[in-house]
């Protein structure tokens, strides 16, 4: 079901921002953002939240470098069994990734765009039973790659509609199947607010909402 949502969405977004092609593109890949993020999971209300701080450089008229850098903490999970006691666990993870992209123009106002990143996330859980705790840490790895359509849909609001796959290095099986849609309305030629929805296949939702300075 997730996957036609995505594929319809995808199609929605890109029509209105292919029609619209009659300026110049005026589309900036040079940025730093600085977003909260709300991870939802399978209907559930938040799971995790936190910051991210993004950069991107935009080089050769079609290429950007990215990569970003995030503290995400999940909810506390915490229950009593009559037999062992109290116990509880609260997990964070400090993901970052880096990467490169390549767009061309398929209009006036509107750009191709496909990027593939590397992303580790570095996971610690602080677990406690009575009043003995302890901390776990570890890792994962991931490779995504995506592709869609970014455009100005006015001169003051860009959108862009990816696709996208993921994909952990040392996973077996499937990968993830993603939808990537984001919204940035610029108040000057520097500032901007931003925000955006990853719908992915595994039922993990990401929400952002940010400020953003172009450069």
């Amino acid at each position: 079901m997730k996957k036609t949502l995505i594929a319809l969405a995808f199609a929605a977004i890109v029509a209105p921002i292919a029609a619209q092609a009659t300026q110049s593109n005026g589309i900036d890949y040079t940025y730093l953002q600085l977003d909260y993020v709300n991870i939802t999971q399978a209907g559930n209300t938040g799971v995790a939240q936190g910051g991210m701080l993004t950069g991107s450089y935009g080089f050769h008229d079609n290429f950007q470098m990215f990569g970003s850098y995030s503290a995400l903490n999940f909810n506390k999970v915490s229950d009593y069994d009559p037999i062992i006691g109290h116990f509880s666990w609260t997990p964070k993870v400090k993901p970052w990734s880096i990467g490169m992209g390549y767009a061309f123009s398929i209009g006036s106002r509107a750009d191709w765009v496909t990027q593939a990143a590397y992303q580790h996330d570095k996971n610690s859980n602080h677990m406690c039973l009575n009043d003995y705790c302890v901390r776990f840490n570890g890792s994962n790895n991931f490779w995504t790659v995506n592709t869609g359509v970014m455009g100005r849909v006015t001169d003051k609001l860009t959108a862009n509609a990816y696709l996208g796959y993921d994909h952990g290095v040392s996973t077996h099986g499937d990968g993830n199947l993603f939808g990537q849609f984001g919204l940035v309305y610029n108040f000057t030629p520097m500032w901007a607010v931003e925000g955006g929805v990853r719908v992915s296949n595994n039922s993990n939702d990401i929400f952002n909402v940010g400020v953003r300075a172009s450069f």
